[in-house]
């Protein structure tokens, strides 16, 4: 009433007649109307925990209508595995405690779950306790994006802290502001001691001016490589390499260290076969993602091929799409087999064509950017045992560098130049451009992974160093040089190898005859490979269910039984490895009678698991008849 009293006074003090004629504020119902009109849900509950009244935004969050929220139970609201911990907070707001938490709800109307943050008083009237008052705002959006950065900045740590080589940032001051674990191997140091420390006193006197001026370098933008002595915390003299960049110019540099005293006098090898071990964490990463549209491209073109009243001119145009897909998956598992530093699969390969092969790949870009492409083949180069998905790479890299190198060159007419020729046991191929040339202080380094002197986002940096990878595979050489009259040449010289005789293989397996009809249930996420999976094996008589869920799988199979279980390895709710598990414990039957795909074998967990289950394995992309011989194989058990 004195709060009433004193906005009354104050207002008829007021010397405007109009003033002097509005009605009284009703206090009660300004607050009403400001609850009412705020965006937060605001929820008033009674000592029954039911609701006593609610703004609209309260009705709309719970999924109510705002004439029915009145006396629902708010634990109806609530996660049920969040009812308990919401119960014991509000017990407190009762003991007169105000409380901020986090929880979940369930919309009444929708059945979505949303995550809110609750801010909660106890709420009384003329001095006695009847409930709670809670304002609850819809965190969802907001925590999932965190999640999100929270698992994307988990990823990055694990990367850096599985390195092998140390990495570590330092400030304008040079003092290291992270390290990783590597970083404390070969120093010595713990992390603890490693932070804040200025890194001279690690450095000999005669290598610190060149370590100073490379730092000064770094902190202007520059990128670079340079070696020195080092000491370790217990006085032992080694020897490191420094790659260093600028995250943050002025600010902030990141140095890659590795300890190269041992392996000294075969530096650049080591150094490149090192590198090459991140490719395959960066590759397998990737892998699956890659093989599951190109297993849905390859088994549609598949199915078209098997289609008998398929007419000529489509086919020819289906026969393009299944080589490519099948050339695109060849790519993929060269990345990783060069990664992991296994064997090329090499057969009798003609080089021109191969060059050929891969000018006509970008045949089109070549020919919009005005660029005159000159073949200067050795017609006698004789065939040689490689690689030819490989070797297609390496020249598709060398064309693609040269081709932008050109692009940056203006006002110049532009030629492209591949030449091969043979001398003694040696096969020469050169890429020639009229572009800029290569830097005297850059040429050196463009075979190092990662390193690139294109924008942001123009190149990864690692094209060069894996064709360098794949060039030593087949014991070869490359390497780069500027021409006289301007522009670059990347040279590859690869060993004359005699052809070993080989069997040709149809593009397409020939599809026999089954034998008994089976049951058959396809498990993937993927839709492509779930469709075009059914459309197969129904064609050869199998009764085939399909399903994109794990844990629908095992529902189907606690209802039904099946002579066949194709499973994918990665699912979102449940991946092949949990199922097989849950299978393996309470249906054997079924167990034994699964067939595993997965696009990521590379995955050294994964292959350890399959190793383990004894179960048959189809990569992806497949081939159907890899499903002919191993379903007659899952029947049998």
């Amino acid at each position: 009433m004195s709060k009433s009293r004193r906005v009354s006074s104050a207002r008829d003090t007021r010397p405007t007649t109009a003033a002097a004629k509005r009605p009284p504020l009703d206090l009660l119902q300004a607050a009403t109307d400001i609850v009412a009109a705020l965006p937060d849900a605001v929820v008033v509950t009674g000592m029954d925990r039911r609701v006593l009244a609610a703004n609209e935004a309260g009705a709309d969050l719970l999924g109510w209508e705002l004439a029915d929220v009145v006396g629902q139970a708010i634990a109806d609201a609530v996660a049920p595995y969040e009812r308990a911990h919401v119960a014991s907070r509000e017990d407190r707001v009762f003991a007169g405690e105000p409380q901020r938490y986090e929880t979940r709800i369930v919309n009444h109307s929708t059945g979505e779950e949303r995550d809110v943050a609750v801010s909660s008083g106890p709420f009384r009237v003329n001095g006695d306790l009847i409930g709670t008052v809670a304002t609850l705002r819809d965190i969802t959006d907001p925590k999932r994006a965190q999640d999100t950065l929270a698992r994307s900045e988990a990823r990055y740590r694990h990367l850096v802290e599985s390195a092998s080589d140390a990495i570590v940032t330092l400030d304008a001051n040079g003092r290291f502001t992270t390290v990783n674990h590597a970083a404390e191997n070969i120093s010595g140091y713990r992390r603890e001691e490693l932070v804040g420390q200025w890194f001279a006193p690690m450095l000999p006197d005669d290598d610190l001016p060149k370590a100073l001026a490379h730092f000064q370098q770094a902190l202007s933008g520059e990128t670079g490589l340079f070696e020195s002595q080092f000491y370790r915390k217990d006085g032992e003299v080694r020897t490191i390499s420094i790659t260093y960049s600028t995250p943050q110019k002025d600010e902030e540099v990141l140095c890659l260290i590795r300890d190269v005293t041992d392996q000294k006098m075969l530096q650049e090898q080591l150094i490149q076969s090192e590198k090459m071990s991140a490719i395959g964490q960066l590759v397998s990463g990737v892998a699956h993602e890659l093989n599951n549209p190109l297993a849905g491209i390859s088994a549609f073109a598949q199915l078209l091929l098997a289609e008998k009243r398929f007419p000529p001119e489509q086919r020819t145009a289906a026969e393009t799409i299944y080589s490519e897909a099948r050339r695109a998956s060849r790519i993929v598992q060269n990345l990783l087999t060069f990664a992991r530093q296994h064997k090329a699969e090499k057969v009798p390969t003609a080089l021109n064509q191969v060059l050929d092969d891969t000018l006509e790949l970008r045949g089109y870009e070549l020919r919009v950017r005005g660029i005159d492409v000159r073949r200067e083949y050795d017609e006698s180069l004789p065939d040689t045992m490689a690689d030819a998905h490989q070797l297609q790479q390496v020249f598709l890299n060398l064309i693609t560098n040269s081709e932008q190198a050109m692009e940056q060159r203006d006002g110049h007419h532009h030629r492209l130049t591949v030449r091969t020729r043979r001398t003694g046991d040696t096969m020469r191929i050169e890429v020639e451009d009229t572009g800029g040339g290569i830097p005297a202080n850059l040429i050196e380094r463009i075979f190092n992974p990662f390193f690139t002197t294109k924008p942001t986002g123009s190149g990864t940096g690692l094209g060069l160093s894996i064709s360098l990878g794949i060039v030593r595979e087949h014991e070869g050489r490359i390497w780069a040089e500027n021409v006289p009259q301007g522009g670059a040449r990347f040279v590859v010289e690869l060993p004359v190898i005699q052809p070993r005789a080989s069997g040709e293989f149809q593009a397409v397996p020939q599809v026999h005859p089954v034998g008994d009809s089976l049951r058959v249930l396809v498990v993937d996420d993927e839709a492509s490979v779930r469709v075009s999976l059914q459309r197969y094996l129904a064609g050869r008589g199998h009764d085939v269910e399909t399903t994109a869920s794990g844990e629908d799988a095992l529902a189907r199979l606690r209802a039904t039984s099946y002579d066949a279980v194709i499973v994918d390895m990665r699912m979102p709710d449940l991946s092949g490895e949990q199922l097989f598990e849950r299978l393996r414990s309470n249906d054997p039957a079924h167990a034994e009678r699964v067939i595993f795909t997965t696009g990521d074998l590379v995955n050294e967990q994964m292959r350890r698991f399959l190793d383990g289950s004894g179960r048959p394995c189809v990569s992806k992309p497949f081939e159907f008849a890899s499903f002919d011989q191993a379903l007659p194989a899952a029947r049998r058990r």
